[in-house]
């Protein structure tokens, strides 16, 4: 007899992504969000190399800013990760259809002083130890029988839609926190 609900990393993997599809991409979609023009990026497909799933999403801002959200969902971990970034392309565009014949793999690219702002992780100010106990995150908690499991799956996803929802919100954040870097289209610095 088990003394505690397990679930297999596979399925772990499966419920993190069907949550993510069914809660955060309508809601992105509904706050001008849409997938990445860009040749090289990522609409869902599953991964082999880092088993798991990504996602990219942008759009254009009041300000002419392309706004930038990538979601990694990897096997083995309880996490969905979602970034935001935000750039200042120059030459300026007025739509987002033009980026299709790029890769913009530079985006993607760790440089030297980063402005990639990790939701829920990133923008929080003082000692790691209060928000990781106390503050939600885009995790599944500890569970031990099967209604545990199935009430981190609706909170998770509850909070997957929320934040979403309410992506305007982590916007002001990441711009409280940085100043989006001047690139060209394809992603290298000006």
């Amino acid at each position: 007899m088990k003394l505690f609900y397990k679930v297999e990393d596979k399925e772990l993997l499966k419920v993190r992504n069907e949550i993510f599809k069914e809660a955060g991409i309508p809601s992105l979609l509904k706050n001008g969000f849409e997938l990445s023009p860009f040749k090289t990026s990522w609409h869902g497909q599953y991964d082999k190399s880092s088993r798991g799933y990504a996602y990219d999403f942008c759009r254009l801002s009041k300000e002419n800013y392309l706004e930038q959200i990538s979601v990694t969902i990897l096997q083995g971990e309880k996490w969905i990760q979602i970034h935001l970034n935000i750039y200042e392309l120059s030459p300026s565009l007025n739509s987002l259809s033009l980026l299709k014949d790029f890769d913009g793999l530079e985006f993607g690219t760790p440089d030297k002083i980063s402005t990639k702002m990790r939701l829920r992780s990133d923008e929080y100010k003082g000692p790691p130890l209060f928000y990781m106990l106390f503050l939600a995150d885009h995790k599944l908690g500890k569970f031990y029988t099967k209604k545990g499991y199935e009430n981190e799956v609706a909170k998770l996803s509850k909070l997957i839609q929320s934040d979403m929802q309410n992506i305007n919100g982590f916007v002001e954040k990441w711009h409280k926190m940085f100043v989006p870097k001047k690139t060209d289209w394809e992603g290298n610095l000006l």
